[in-house]
């Protein structure tokens, strides 16, 4: 298949599963709250310290895990199952950071 191709293709998949998983008014109900103390691993990740929230957002640390995986397995990125989750990834980073929210790290902690 062609390179380019594909990278569209799972660049628009990975940026509606976002959207889908994402979404704060949709299907937060569908996704299981995961916690462990103060740390919130699913939906988001968030970690409650005091009366502040710091909230990791999607598109950060998918941007971390690529720019990793980039650095660490460069000779990994010729196999077509990573060009393909790396574009998910990225189409992931893109969905993020349409949100005007998206470099707004600490909020105020909800109880």
């Amino acid at each position: 298949m062609n390179t380019l191709l594909l990278f569209a293709i799972f660049l628009l998949a990975g940026y509606y599963l976002s959207l889908h998983i994402s979404h704060p008014k949709k299907n937060k109900h569908r996704i299981p709250r995961i916690a462990y103390k103060n740390i919130e691993f699913m939906p988001n990740f968030r970690i409650h310290i005091g009366s502040k929230t710091y909230w990791l957002h999607h598109w950060f640390y998918l941007s971390v895990i690529i720019v990793g995986a980039v650095l660490i397995y460069d000779n990994m990125m010729h196999s077509t199952t990573v060009k393909a989750a790396a574009s998910a990834a990225v189409g992931g980073i893109i969905q993020g950071l349409r949100y005007p929210d998206r470099f707004k790290f600490r909020h105020p902690r909800s109880h």
